[in-house]
């Protein structure tokens, strides 16, 4: 508003200087000079205004004169060039109105009362000829003073009115952006937005903790995810495999992305939700497990000991035969019966006790020397391969409650399974850490062997499934028992030409 008014003036000044130097000798400085002197003096404040603009904006009173000098500069304008010179009559209008939009309605009528004085009093004081035609225009002019005066205090009202409510939508435009962003950086789920190029535009913290990157704005989206590049479809829906570096275990993501379009980048965009569902799916792998195998068990406890029956009379009646046989041949055949008898007796036996419920645990063990004692063993069998490298990352005091002669079974079958699958592998390592985590002791047993494929593994703790050719398939299965009943979890990650990786996580002693 300062500036429009300001440059009323500049304007003013400026055409009648080039006016002047047009006219070059015929200036009459006896009218110029009074002239030049209201403009100097009326822009001469407006500049100490504008220097003081901050205290101005605080006292509307000294603001408000400000507009009534203005006034009475404009009034003595007219007076020496006479009520015609429309131009400062135009500058009086200009002046209600910026008044009207600084001190509101109140202020512009006050001015336009003083305007109507100034001007009137300039008016018949001016040396210009008065003809009835003057009154006319007098009363006019002092008319449009009101009527712009009414005019600047309806817009006033208006530009309030439009200012509050713009102001109260700007505030709850900000509110509810602020609470966006709140509700976006505090949601567990990791938040992502990116481009078609994979170029990622916002990431909550959540996300930052989930992939294990802090700068995620300046990583591209489809090089941690490639598979979300193959989908055109505009969700896509899925679990996802990702590693945060070669040496880390890879995490399952459970990952939904859907495109919406967005008018400031006037292109789509993608939002990617996800969560690390490692621990769910294990859990509930293990509980399909655990079901499994109590069906199986139970079904195959029941036929084993109804089994056993038939097969001590069988025994028996081989027995007495052979005492009445007296061909050498005869008796052969009858006491490789006696011994398949036996063998299957001691199948039975086996099973028998993986199919028992295994009582709760009560001794004290540590793990560090039990898998040392163990890894020792399995080092020192003449019949394994024997340029495996053993890497031990034990801890120390990883006290648990159990049986030690049980536990030590459990790892002798784990650690046996991995040099067996690594019979042909070219680097062959098994790497075996047990650590603490929080209230758990941690174990993994991690070879460089064959793998397992998807079946494999589903099927790698059923009793009777085997893949070696004299195996009975009852390791695993009385190894995923004991575990059972020493309340530990069994996670198994395999990867075919990779290797396998047993997780056990064992409740520590009190």
């Amino acid at each position: 508003m300062e500036f429009a008014r300001v440059s009323l003036f500049v304007l003013i000044l400026g055409v009648s200087l080039v006016s002047t130097l047009v006219q070059g000798s015929f200036i009459n400085w006896v009218v110029l000079g009074p002239f030049y002197a209201i403009l100097t003096l009326a822009l001469g404040l407006h500049i100490v205004w504008i220097a003081k603009w901050n205290q101005l904006i605080e006292r509307p009173r000294l603001l408000f004169a400000g507009f009534v000098l203005d006034s009475f500069f404009i009034s003595l304008l007219i007076y020496y060039f006479g009520v015609n010179q429309s131009l400062f009559l135009f500058l009086h209008l200009v002046n209600i109105l910026l008044a009207g939009i600084a001190c509101r309605g109140v202020g512009a009528l006050t001015l336009s009362l003083f305007t109507s004085i100034f001007f009137t009093a300039a008016a018949l004081f001016s040396p210009e000829m008065k003809a009835l035609n003057f009154f006319f225009l007098l009363v006019l002019n002092n008319v449009a003073f009101f009527s712009v005066a009414g005019l600047a205090g309806y817009l006033s009202e208006q530009l309030q009115s439009v200012g509050k409510e713009l102001k109260k939508t700007g505030a709850s435009l900000r509110s509810a952006q602020e609470l966006n962003q709140v509700l976006i950086a505090n949601i567990p789920s990791g938040m992502t937005s990116f481009t078609d190029n994979g170029e990622i535009i916002q990431a909550n913290s959540s996300a930052s903790a989930i992939l294990e990157k802090e700068n995620l704005t300046q990583t591209n989206w489809f090089e941690l995810f490639p598979e979300a590049k193959a989908t055109e479809n505009s969700l896509f829906k899925a679990d996802v495999r990702y590693a945060p570096s070669v040496d880390q275990e890879p995490k399952t993501l459970g990952m939904t992305i859907s495109k919406v379009y967005s008018p400031e980048l006037q292109s789509n965009v993608s939002i990617a939700l996800f969560d690390d569902l490692t621990k769910v799916r294990q859990l509930e792998y293990a509980a399909r497990q655990n079901e499994k195998l109590a069906a199986v068990g139970g079904l195959a406890a029941g036929i084993a000991h109804e089994i056993r029956n038939p097969l001590a009379g069988i025994s028996g009646s081989i027995e007495m035969l052979t005492q009445t046989v007296t061909n050498d041949d005869d008796k052969k055949l009858m006491k490789i019966v006696l011994r398949e008898i036996d063998r299957l007796n001691n199948l039975i036996t086996e099973f028998l006790d993986y199919a028992r419920p295994e009582t709760p645990p009560t001794d004290k063990v540590d793990l560090s020397p039990l898998m040392n004692e163990v890894l020792d063993a399995i080092k020192a069998d003449n019949k394994l391969r024997a340029d495996i490298e053993q890497v031990r990352e034990l801890g120390s005091e990883l006290v648990i409650l159990g049986r030690r002669d049980k536990l030590k079974q459990v790892f002798l079958n784990i650690v046996l399974n991995s040099y067996q699958a690594m019979g042909e592998a070219k680097e062959p390592r098994l790497i075996v850490k047990a650590m603490k985590a929080q209230d758990k002791v941690e174990v993994r047993i991690r070879d460089t062997g064959c793998g397992m494929s998807e079946t494999t593994k589903k099927k790698m703790f059923e009793p009777f499934h085997t893949t070696k050719p004299k195996g009975t398939g009852l390791g695993l299965a009385v190894t995923h028992k004991i575990l059972e009943g020493h309340g530990a979890q069994v996670f198994v990650e395999s990867e075919q030409g990779v290797g396998t990786e047993f997780i056990l996580t064992f409740p520590k002693a009190n």
